[in-house]
């Protein structure tokens, strides 16, 4: 027997061609992902969703330039930091300021489960590099992706992600699209950190 969930989150790439530095926008497209999801499935209209831009790629762009992107990534902390200027931008009115927006990070795939669970998708980073993991095999070596999913086993053995990747370049200089992937959530765990949002009415 498996448990299963999975959202529907509108996939963002970071490898369209109208990105500004494509390498290096995993963590703002992940952040445009969720800002997306807030704003259309949860209902949270204050949010500038990808209707405020002429495209994805301009969702992506604005939040590389004002909300933390560096040629060199992301971190967890810069990845709250953004997103909460980010989501507080449009608070201008009396009723968006009556919101309580709450950012947590993690590693545990029981809080991971919960919050899928509760219909709330969540960041995810990968890196080896920083948690001193160097020799590991991991999925990913640096990467921010999107945690819209999970299956479980019913012995609790088999713990598996469920992400959308942001996409990748190709060797012949084209892109795929971002695309869901399955994950062994232990092989992995030492390299994750999980990025969880809420927003509630106060």
């Amino acid at each position: 027997m498996m448990s299963y969930k999975k959202l529907a989150v509108e996939p963002y790439t970071q490898w369209e061609p109208e990105v500004a530095s494509p390498s290096s926008a995993c963590g703002p497209a992940t952040m445009a992902a969720l800002a997306e999801y807030w704003s259309t499935q949860q209902g949270q209209d204050f949010i500038q969703g990808s209707s405020h831009f002429h495209s994805k790629a301009a969702h992506i762009n604005y939040i590389y330039r004002h909300h933390g992107g560096t040629p060199w990534g992301m971190s967890a902390r810069g990845f709250k930091k953004g997103m909460k200027a980010y989501l507080r931008a449009p608070l201008d009115t009396k009723e968006n300021r009556r919101r309580k927006i709450s950012i947590t990070t993690f590693n545990d795939f029981d809080l991971y489960k919960k919050e899928i669970e509760a219909d709330r998708p969540v960041a995810i980073k990968f890196d080896k590099w920083s948690t001193l993991r160097w020799r590991g095999k991991y999925v990913y070596d640096y990467h921010w992706v999107m945690g819209i999913g999970y299956e479980e086993t019913s012995d609790g053995e088999g713990l598996t992600l469920i992400l959308l990747d942001n996409g990748a370049r190709t060797l012949d200089g084209r892109y795929n699209p971002s695309r869901e992937r399955r994950v062994d959530y232990v092989i992995n765990k030492d390299i994750l950190t999980m990025v969880a949002l809420n927003i509630e009415k106060m």
